[in-house]
């Protein structure tokens, strides 16, 4: 989980997907309802994931699946009022919306608000 954390803050992304697909698929669903960090592992496999799809068009199919359900894992921790998802919530939202390539403007949009929601804490 650690590599995928370094992997997301140095801009190695697509080594941080293979590694969320290839060896934390199995340790996603031991974490699920887990510990406080859980999420933020998730954020970062997720990240990883969103911004390989974008660029590795042969695959895009399989990290955008891998990322869709660690994303709806974290939006349903949102729903259950968890007050360490929303700025992770929000940034996924605007990768989201970026690899549906929406218009430009919504999705910076998206950015911007994800920023405020990042900087509010």
């Amino acid at each position: 989980a650690c590599k995928t954390i370094l992997s997301s803050f140095f801009g190695r992304y697509e080594l941080g997907a293979h590694l969320a697909i290839e060896k934390e698929v199995l340790k996603f669903m031991k974490i699920k309802g887990g510990s406080f960090d859980a999420q933020l592992f998730w954020f970062h496999r997720c990240l990883c994931l969103y911004a390989t799809a974008r660029t590795n068009k042969t695959k895009k199919k399989q990290f955008k699946a891998q990322a869709k359900r660690i994303h709806k894992e974290l939006t349903n921790a949102l729903k259950n009022k968890n007050p360490n998802v929303p700025h992770h919530a929000s940034l996924l939202n605007a990768e989201k919306a970026a690899l549906a390539q929406k218009k430009n403007q919504d999705v910076k949009k998206l950015y911007n608000d994800a920023i405020t929601m990042s900087a509010r804490g």
